[in-house]
């Protein structure tokens, strides 16, 4: 599959578009974090458990899993289909260069085309049980319906569809095709920032900042000040973590306080503190409580 240069510029007109409109978003989540305090426990001193963390609960799914296996498994294969498949898609990307890092006709090539399919087909059954689940069964832990999930869903398993279509007879050779998948990336990047997916980007981040035991309160007599009262309070652990959040609900389904009927929601911290660093950024005086926590 050869390019035209009038092809090849198009193509890198809309890849920049489709970055610049990714980082326009995800610029403004990262500068709320980076302008929220310190955490004062988060030293070298604690690397290694983190490290391990990150190892076990980002790269290898264990938490998800353990808490919901069935869609935990899901999810994992999920995320691990994104992984094998960067090396495909920085291929294709290059591709439309008229140039290859990952040639399909060598051994190597062709097994982890072949490797990347089956992982392909994993992830497109994954994504519609959960979009099945979604939708259809729909946990109440997981709140009304959200037609942003449903539009990523689609993307996702679109992608899955039009890789597995180079499998047929002269799908590899079919710009046509190659045009579909691309456009589908370039118009799934810059929603990522906008939806609940930026987990995608910050869950290292957040899992390897969070902590490592229970939160420590300093003595009453010690400080004139504590809690979360503002966004000057918000730390950059709490600022990784809403963002990070999946709106999934396990907290608010197993927090004690919520179970026996009161109105606490641990869900709805996070969102509401989520909106408030979207409108007024960390580091800001105006007060959490009211408009955007009860």
């Amino acid at each position: 599959m050869v390019f035209t240069w009038p092809e090849r510029a198009v193509f890198i007109a809309l890849l920049l578009v489709s970055v610049w409109g990714f980082w326009m978003r995800f610029r403004g989540l990262w500068r709320n974090v980076t302008a929220s305090k310190d955490d004062p426990d988060l030293t070298l001193r604690s690397l290694s458990p983190r490290i391990r963390d990150v190892v076990l609960e980002v790269l290898l799914q264990s938490k998800v899993i353990l808490q919901r296996p069935l869609p935990g498994i899901a999810h994992a294969l999920v995320f691990w289909g994104f992984c094998a498949f960067a090396l495909i898609t920085i291929n294709h990307f290059a591709v439309g260069l008229n140039t290859s890092v990952l040639d399909r006709h060598v051994l190597a090539g062709k097994f982890y085309y072949w490797f990347a399919a089956i992982f392909a087909a994993l992830v497109a059954v994954s994504i519609a049980g959960l979009a099945f689940r979604r939708f259809v069964i729909r946990p109440r832990w997981l709140g009304s319906i959200s037609y942003e999930s449903g539009l990523i869903a689609f993307l996702i398993f679109f992608l899955m569809v039009t890789y597995l279509a180079t499998f047929l007879p002269g799908g590899q050779e079919s710009k046509p095709l190659w045009w579909v998948h691309t456009l589908t990336i370039f118009f799934f990047l810059p929603l990522i920032p906008h939806t609940k997916h930026v987990h995608l980007v910050l869950s290292p981040f957040t899992v390897f900042a969070k902590r490592t035991g229970f939160s420590k309160i300093p003595p009453l007599g010690d400080v004139d000040d504590f809690g979360l009262k503002a966004g000057k309070d918000v730390t950059k652990r709490v600022a990784f973590q809403v963002y990070t959040c999946v709106e999934c609900g396990r907290c608010t389904e197993h927090c004690p306080a919520y179970l026996t009927g009161k109105i606490l929601n641990p869900k709805e911290i996070v969102l509401g503190t989520r909106r408030y660093l979207n409108e007024f950024g960390g580091g800001n005086e105006t007060p959490l409580i009211g408009k955007y926590l009860s």
